[in-house]
């Protein structure tokens, strides 16, 4: 699955050149879909059913117009403008005539047409778009929590009055209603996103992708991403070593001694290089994975002391253990000397040549660990605490939904999203149209053979063109990113569309089966997430201009152990003329209230 890092803030300046906007009806044929998304889609279906019965009786919110089913809302047109261009490159050819935009339109009356504008990134076009106020009905972005880069923009705009106030809606509807329930949504959903008290009781922004159940805490292999290290499995074996039995810094270390004395080749003769960058391209996200021991600062670089006082891992000697121990690893010729800087194109061919014994991060949804024997799970390694359990921060989100200021109605295009998270929507928006792709047995909904054909063959413009449906993420991604309360298990019978028949991803499912995960529980936002007050504006603006993984790896890399001190100091230097102490002293503050605001364990 394609990764994206969203980091800065588009220039106003270049708000004219963003405008030519691109109508994402022509699709896209060499589109990058999240195949295999494991996330889970839909709601239950009693309390779907039974929320959907309450709307009914509550109003004429719900009744539709004369002679129209209880689904209808209006006789129109909403433009949805995507700031996520998996959900662009994912699109039907034809988004008019598709079967599932036409069932939408003939139940709703809606016929819903989604837009993109190619950009450098997406949070710079959002930027641009944002400050020129040049938004249509509505519009769609990456948001899994208020520390994204893009919540700022957010706000602001909400603050600026770019955005319908939706508060009234919320009440009555059939599935946002559940947001008001006590416990229902995260904490930083409710308090950060879209219940915020600065708003004064409005609503601007509606935090999509929430599981109705949460099941963070839960195992399930049939959905479960197995991140992090994968090894060869010919050369595992070869040594004889049980891949779960790696577990410390010193235990990967002597595995990677024992691959390169191993003498093992690639396909093209050459040596092995014994640990290599993310699958995706160097990174220093790779570390928290394969030097997981040495990572400090767990949250945003942020950590607390036995003595209750917070730091900047920069400030602490931990740093110099992480940068000893890669620095040790690249002078003996045991990690690829580019592991933080390759291209995603050149770090797929190395392992597609088995050039390296160690991909540095992958998952088991990815194709290269799927569709062959080759890759198995390394590890997991420990973390500071000595255990090797996933940590999760608990329910959450994935991305943000806001209705323009200037839209006409809001309250249709709200009623509108509102209806494609209920059950009935969301069978519709999964599986597609019963009989064309899927049928109903027991209750529930299985696809056809067909479809199944077409899924376990990843044939993703049959899923596109031929029925517009999201098959799990695998299809159409809009509709696995535009709604809420997710609850596949319950209402369908399986994680996602075809899980139980598919054989696309067995070996994904097998080898959450064989290499199973625990998890820990670590609540609270990162610690950045804190800056986006208007008291931390000032530190902000001097925080963000510092970099501190570029730091790291010139700090890897320096000639030696003197210069490796001088940028590390001179970097702390830089914090702290940046304001870090104010910051400090106010995540010292929010931990004393609440020790669970903060995702600080140590």
């Amino acid at each position: 699955m394609k990764k994206k890092v969203l980091k800065r803030m588009f220039s106003v300046l270049l708000a004219g050149t963003m405008m030519a906007t691109v109508l994402t009806g022509c699709g896209s044929d060499d589109g990058n879909t999240t195949s295999g998304d494991a996330q889970q889609s839909a709601q239950n279906e009693s309390s779907a059913q039974s929320s959907s019965d309450d709307a009914a009786g509550a109003g004429d919110e719900s009744q539709g117009e004369a002679g129209q089913s209880d689904e209808w809302i209006a006789d129109r047109e909403i433009v949805l403008h995507a700031y996520v261009d998996d959900i662009y490159n994912a699109l039907p050819d034809d988004q008019v005539n598709n079967p599932v935009f036409k069932e939408i339109k003939e139940r709703t009356g809606i016929q819903l047409k989604i837009t993109f504008t190619p950009g450098e990134s997406n949070s710079k076009t959002l930027a641009a778009q944002l400050a020129a106020g040049t938004i249509p009905d509505a519009i769609v972005c990456y948001l899994n929590n208020s520390a994204r880069p893009e919540f700022p923009l957010l706000y602001k705009a909400a603050k600026d009055g770019l955005f319908a106030d939706i508060s009234e809606y919320i009440p009555n509807s059939k599935v946002y209603s559940k947001y008001m329930e006590e416990g229902y949504l995260p904490n930083d959903t409710y308090k950060n996103i879209v219940f915020r008290e600065d708003f004064g009781g409005e609503v601007y922004l509606l935090h999509l992708g929430i599981d109705e159940v949460d099941r963070s805490m839960i195992y399930d292999p049939t959905e479960a991403y197995i991140g992090g290290p994968y090894i060869q499995k010919s050369i595992i074996d070869a040594l004889n070593i049980d891949p779960t039995s790696v577990r410390t810094s010193e235990d990967f270390y002597n595995l990677l001694v024992k691959i390169k004395e191993g003498g093992f080749k690639d396909d093209n003769g050459n040596d092995v290089i014994p640990l290599g960058p993310k699958y995706w391209g160097g990174s220093v996200d790779a570390m928290s994975f394969d030097f997981r021991g040495l990572i400090w600062g767990v949250s945003d670089d942020y950590n607390m002391e036995e003595d209750g006082e917070i730091y900047h891992v920069a400030e602490t000697e931990h740093v110099y253990d992480l940068i000893n121990y890669v620095r040790k690893l690249l002078n003996e010729g045991l990690m690829h000397q580019e592991y933080f800087t390759m291209d995603e194109t050149r770090a797929e061919e190395l392992y597609r040549s088995h050039s390296c014994a160690i991909i540095g991060d992958v998952h088991n949804y990815v194709d290269i660990v799927y569709e062959s024997e080759d890759w198995i799970p390394l590890g997991p390694l420990n973390d500071l605490q000595g255990d090797n359990k996933t940590v999760t921060s608990g329910k959450s989100g994935r991305g943000c939904l806001a209705i323009s200021a200037d839209a006409e109605n809001p309250e249709e295009i709200f009623r509108f999203f509102d209806w494609l998270s209920t059950y009935e929507g969301q069978l519709l928006t999964q599986y597609g149209i019963e009989g064309l792709s899927y049928n109903m047995v027991d209750g529930k909904p299985v696809l056809t053979d067909e479809a199944l054909e077409h899924l376990n063959a990843s044939d993703e413009k049959w899923m596109w063109n031929e029925v517009g449906a999201a098959f799990g993420g695998s299809g159409v991604y809009l509709f696995e990113f535009i709604t809420t309360n997710k609850n596949n298990i319950d209402n369908f019978g399986e994680a996602r569309p075809g899980a139980t028949g598919s054989t696309t991803f067995q070996r994904s499912v097998d080898l959450a089966t064989q290499y199973p995960r625990e998890y820990k529980l670590v609540e609270g936002l990162g610690a950045t997430s804190y800056l986006n007050t208007e008291d931390m504006a000032d530190v902000k603006a001097q925080l963000d201009l510092l970099n501190f993984d570029d730091v790291l790896v010139q700090a890897i890399f320096a000639k030696d152990d003197a210069e490796v001190k001088t940028i590390i100091e001179s970097f702390r230097a830089q914090l702290k003329s940046a304001g870090v102490d104010k910051f400090k002293e106010k995540l010292k503050a929010i931990y004393q209230e609440d020790p669970k605001a903060i995702s600080f364990y140590r």
